[in-house]
């Protein structure tokens, strides 16, 4: 007999969490890309369906496939991007760091309480916010932050526009409303 990963303690207390974390106003986003964004989600059976894979030469068949599965697996494709985003931001130190530094020092400046004086000069919040937001994009060219978004748009591109190229449409696409005009 196998043991359980969590008891169940455990898994009621992080249940409740997760639930109050959807709960609270300011994660209300995660609710709402849950409920418009992620109710489409396929399964996985219809989006590795083996049977419907196959190769074309024909540019207008390939079109035609793109339009459907752009469509009908788009929940899909935007995990895949969401993964490789995650995947690119963990293998490069340099920009995780940046990323912790930008949204630590925003939220600092956002807990002071009105201006502060740093050798003698006064600084306001918005001059704050100004210079920390220079510095920021300074860090985040050095970190290599435009080379992660190319490859995440290179990969994303190569893997969702291969995918809608060679799976061929549902039986549900040929009576889509568009299939009947």
């Amino acid at each position: 007999m196998t043991t359980p990963l969590l008891s169940s303690n455990t898994a009621q207390t992080l249940g409740a969490a997760a639930a109050s974390l959807t709960n609270d106003a300011r994660f209300s986003f995660i609710r709402k890309f849950r409920e418009e964004r992620l109710t489409n989600l396929r399964p996985l059976g219809d989006f590795f369906d083996k049977n419907r894979l196959s190769f074309t030469t024909n540019f207008h068949a390939i079109t035609q496939r793109w339009n459907y599965n752009l469509q009908y697996f788009s929940a899909n494709y935007l995990l895949i991007v969401l993964a490789l985003s995650i995947y690119a931001v963990i293998t490069n130190w340099w920009l995780v760091f940046t990323v912790l530094f930008i949204f630590g020092g925003f939220y600092i400046i956002s807990r002071l309480d009105g201006p502060i004086t740093i050798a003698g000069n006064v600084l306001s919040p918005s001059t704050l916010y100004s210079s920390y937001g220079v510095i920021s994009f300074v860090l985040l060219l050095f970190s290599g932050a435009t080379g992660v978004i190319f490859w995440i748009i290179g990969a994303a591109a190569l893997i969702i526009l291969g995918h809608a190229a060679i799976l061929e449409p549902g039986i549900e696409g040929d009576f889509s409303v568009d299939a009947q005009v």
